[in-house]
C-alpha cells in the first residue's frame, strides 16, 4: 500500500515517537509505502512484520540501491549497511509507529470523522453515507475495505485541507483493535451497525463482539454522538456504554421505538426504497439487510444538517459493492453473496430471498463460516434452520463446517434428498448446474476463505 505524503525524517521521528538514528533531518519523503514493490526516489519505507513475510527483511538491498529515501525499523540489524544518505528511524513496533504517524496527521485536519463498525453492513453503510456527505462536502473514505492497522492510517494519510469529512470503517477480529483504530482516527460521529456472531472464536460470545465494538467509542470526546442498530443483539450494553462516556445515543431500526425508523421500506430484486418521515430513500440495492444500512446513513447525515429531499437525490448516484448481495439474472436468479459470512449475515439473506421472490424456487448453496471456535456446530445447524425456515426447497452444502448446516436443515423437516452435501466445490458447482432451471433463485454464500464466488462463475460464465 503507497500513499503521497509529503514530510521529512525529522518529523516522520517526531510523530512516530522514533528517534533518527542515520541520515538528516530533512531528508525529503513524497510517498510513504509498506509494500517493497511500491518505492520511489522520494519514499519512506515502513516494513511491516506479518504472519508470512517481514518487511524488514527488504530493508538492506532497497536501501544500497537507493530505491527509497529512508526507513522505519524496529529490528537495530536492519539500519546497518546502508547509504549515508538513506534516513533510518528507529521505533518500537513499525505498524503501531505508522498509527501515530496518521493519528497526528488527522489530528491537524480540521474536519468531522464519522468512524463505522460493526459485524455486518460497515462497507456498504460506509459508501452510502460517503455518497450522501460527498454530494455537499468534500469527503474522505477507505478505499475498498481497508479497515484495519494498515488500511485505516493509509486512508487517512490522504487527508489534505480541502477535506470536510472523512467516512472510516473499523474491521477487527479480536479485543483492542477496535481501541487502536480509534485512536487513530479520533472519531467524531460513530456508528455501530450491529452485533453478531462474527469472530467469536476470538472474542468470547456474542457479549465479547459487543464489547469489542463498543471500543470504537474509547476515543470519543463527550458530548459526541454514536449511532446504534436499535434491533440488534446487545443493544442494551452498547447503549450503557455510551451513557457511561457521555456519549449521546442516536438509535435507528425496523420495529418500534427507534429514532430514525421507516415509515415503510420495499425490497425487490433491483432496490431497497425506505420511506421517513415521508420522503423515500431508494438505493440499488438488494436485501433486508440494506434497509438498516440506508437507515444508518440518513441517520447520521440527518445529525449532520442534511434535508431529506438533498439525501434522496445524493442516492440516486449510489453505486452498489461487489460480491456483497449482488443480483445476477440469468433467467435464472444467482445471489451472489460470497463477499463473507457469519451467522447474522446468513440470516438476512435467507430472508430476504423468502421476501423478495416468494414464487421461485430457491436453492442455499452455502459452505462454512469461520472463527466460530466452539460455537461452530451450533452455528451451523442454526443455519440450516433458518434454511428451512425460510421456505427454501433444496440445500447445497461445501465445506466441513457445513455439514452441520445440512444436520440441522435435516434436523427441522428438509427432505432428505433436498439436502446435497458434497466433498468439493467443482463437484457442488458441476450438480447445481445440472439441476438449474429458469425458475429458480440461488443464493451463494460462505466465508471469505472459501471463494464462494468461484460457484456462481461455474454458472453464469
Amino acid at each position: 500500500m503507497k500513499v503521497d505524503f509529503l514530510t521529512t525524517a525529522g518529523a516522520v521521528a517526531a510523530m512516530s515517537g522514533g528517534s533518527l538514528v542515520k541520515g538528516r533531518a530533512d531528508t525529503r519523503f513524497s510517498t510513504i509505502t509498506t509494500d517493497s514493490r511500491e518505492l520511489g526516489p522520494e519514499c519512506l519505507f515502513i516494513p511491516i512484520a506479518g504472519e508470512r513475510f517481514n518487511g524488514h527483511e527488504f530493508i538492506g538491498g532497497l536501501a544500497r540501491d537507493r530505491k527509497i529515501a529512508g526507513y522505519l525499523t524496529h529490528e537495530v540489524h536492519a539500519s546497518g549497511d546502508t547509504d549515508d544518505d538513506v534516513a533510518v528511524i528507529a521505533c518500537d513496533d513499525t505498524l503501531r509507529a505508522l498509527g501515530s504517524i496518521a493519528a497526528a496527521h488527522r489530528n491537524t485536519a480540521d474536519l468531522r470523522v464519522i468512524g463505522i463498525t460493526g459485524t455486518n453492513g460497515k462497507t456498504t453503510t460506509k459508501e452510502l453515507l460517503w455518497t450522501i456527505l460527498n454530494a455537499r462536502y468534500r469527503c474522505l473514505k477507505n478505499e475498498k475495505n481497508y479497515n484495519n492497522e494498515i488500511g485505516l492510517p493509509f486512508t487517512l494519510l490522504r487527508l489534505d485541507a480541502s477535506h470536510e469529512m472523512a467516512v472510516v470503517e473499523m474491521g477487527m477480529n479480536h479485543h483492542g483493535e477496535i481501541d487502536r483504530l480509534a485512536a487513530i482516527a479520533r472519531p467524531d460521529m460513530a456508528v455501530i451497525t450491529n452485533v453478531g456472531e462474527g469472530h467469536i472464536e476470538f472474542l468470547g460470545g456474542i457479549e465479547g463482539v459487543a464489547r469489542a465494538k463498543s471500543e470504537i467509542m474509547n476515543a470519543m470526546a463527550a458530548g459526541s454522538v454514536v449511532f446504534i442498530n436499535r434491533d440488534t443483539d446487545c443493544f442494551d450494553f452498547l447503549h450503557s456504554r455510551a451513557m457511561e462516556k457521555g456519549l449521546r445515543v442516536v438509535n435507528f431500526g425496523i420495529h418500534g421505538g427507534a429514532d430514525v425508523m421507516p415509515d415503510s421500506y420495499e425490497l425487490t430484486r433491483e432496490s431497497v426504497t425506505v420511506t421517513v418521515n415521508g420522503v423515500k430513500y431508494a438505493a440499488p440495492l438488494y436485501g433486508l439487510h440494506n434497509v438498516y444500512n440506508i437507515l444508518a446513513a440518513i441517520s447520521v447525515a440527518f445529525e449532520i444538517g442534511m434535508g431529506g429531499e438533498d439525501i434522496r437525490e445524493a442516492l440516486l448516484g449510489f453505486r452498489g459493492v461487489g460480491m456483497r448481495s449482488e443480483v445476477i439474472d440469468r433467467g435464472y436468479i444467482i445471489i451472489n453473496d460470497s463477499y463473507n459470512s457469519n451467522p447474522l449475515s446468513t440470516q438476512y439473506s435467507l430472508e430476504s430471498v423468502k421476501r423478495v421472490f416468494p414464487e421461485r424456487r430457491r436453492i442455499a448453496v452455502l459452505s462454512d463460516m469461520l472463527e466460530l471456535g466452539e460455537h461452530s456446530r451450533e452455528c451451523h445447524e442454526r443455519a440450516g434452520r433458518m434454511v428451512v425456515a425460510s421456505g427454501f426447497d433444496l440445500l447445497l452444502a461445501w465445506g466441513p463446517m457445513a455439514k452441520d448446516i445440512a444436520v440441522g436443515a435435516g434436523k427441522a423437516g428438509m427432505d432428505s434428498g433436498s439436502i446435497h452435501y458434497f466433498e468439493n466445490k467443482n463437484d457442488l458447482s458441476a450438480h447445481l448446474a445440472h439441476i438449474l432451471t429458469e425458475s429458480d433463485v440461488v443464493l451463494v454464500k460462505g466465508s471469505r476463505s472459501m471463494k464462494m464466488e468461484e460457484v456462481v462463475d461455474a454458472i453464469v460464465h
